[in-house]
């Protein structure tokens, strides 16, 4: 069966994490079957080549040294989601039936251009941390991100193709409150809490990168209007022409947010249960008919007498048993 979801997962010498992450991912999943997760492992790591029995988990395995952006890349091209999410291995899922949450979330537009912003804890709905958006915009972009990219940037490159878009008119962030994927990589500040911080010399080098490639989103943006069949009035084409910026149009209200009902979780989990339950009774009760039925024996009725005699009484009926379900 072609997976439904593939989430993209660089790692490197943290095995405990990313079974943990495995283990989250696959609790709670409304269809664990449809998800695949790609691990792209460095050749010296050999733990990292983990599994899963619920998941389909491929590994990408690739030279030490490679860029975020390149692992990236390598992932998405060993993968066959028709959603693609770029995830780390030090995250919990906690939200019960996201995956069919954001699969809801795609249906609302009528084509596959969408982006899906969960909750990182730490980002929230600042930055799209965990970008969740179409194998078909991925397709159309040619890659995943630049392989320029070091390792900070890549999410910013991603959701700002999408605040572009909003520019022209298209609003296609869905941001996901309550679907929470815990960022376990926080310190905490004597004011602010729990923050992530970035390494100072990396984002140095990767913040020019991401100022540099604008033009080149701003290209993909265009071909996404042409793929939708959108037509912005000239006044917002101005305003796209005019952004030299991509942190100034990251505005309120560019995202559409969808709260999840509480009981939805709950709800879906329940739904998982007795589809189990009631797949279970089925094989079983399906398995003893069958043996029944082996360790029988053949029993062929007696020719009625009474239809011989001419009473008009007809033989005997055959008596039909209950049609067995698949197992």
């Amino acid at each position: 069966m072609r997976p439904l979801f593939s989430l993209i997962v660089p790692t490197r010498g943290r095995p405990a994490q990313l079974r943990r992450m495995l283990d989250s991912v696959a609790r709670t999943a409304s269809h664990p079957e449809r998800i695949e997760v790609v691990l792209v492992v460095d050749d010296d790591d050999p733990a990292s080549l983990a599994t899963h029995p619920r998941l389909a988990v491929r590994h990408v395995v690739v030279a030490p040294g490679r860029t975020m952006g390149a692992l990236n890349n390598a992932g998405f091209a060993a993968s066959a989601g028709d959603y693609v999410m770029l995830l780390n291995d030090d995250v919990i899922v906690r939200t019960p039936g996201w995956d069919a949450i954001a699969l809801r979330c795609f249906g609302r537009f009528p084509d596959p251009f969408a982006l899906v912003h969960v909750n990182d804890t730490l980002m929230r709905d600042h930055l799209c941390t965990f970008p969740l958006t179409s194998r078909a915009f991925y397709e159309l972009a040619g890659e995943v991100c630049s392989a320029e990219y070091e390792r900070y940037r890549i999410d910013d490159h991603i959701e700002d193709v999408f605040n572009l878009l909003v520019v022209l008119g298209e609003r296609r962030v869905v941001y996901l409150p309550d679907v929470v994927f815990e960022h376990d990589n926080a310190t905490q500040h004597p004011e602010a809490g729990a923050v992530y911080l970035s390494d100072p010399v990396i984002l140095a080098a990767d913040a020019p990168r991401f100022d540099a490639l604008l033009p080149r989103r701003k290209e993909l943006a265009w071909r996404v209007c042409a793929a939708i069949g959108a037509r912005p009035d000239p006044s917002r084409v101005a305003a796209f022409g005019a952004v030299t910026d991509s942190f100034a149009i990251r505005s309120p209200g560019r995202q559409i947010a969808i709260r999840s009902p509480w009981w939805r979780g709950p709800l879906d989990a329940v739904r998982r249960v007795l589809g189990t339950v009631n797949r279970a009774r089925r094989k079983s009760a399906g398995e003893l008919l069958r043996a029944i039925r082996k360790r029988l024996p053949v029993v062929r009725p007696l020719r009625d007498r009474s239809s011989e005699a001419g009473h008009g009484v007809a033989g005997p009926q055959p008596v039909l048993t209950p049609r067995e379900r698949p197992g």
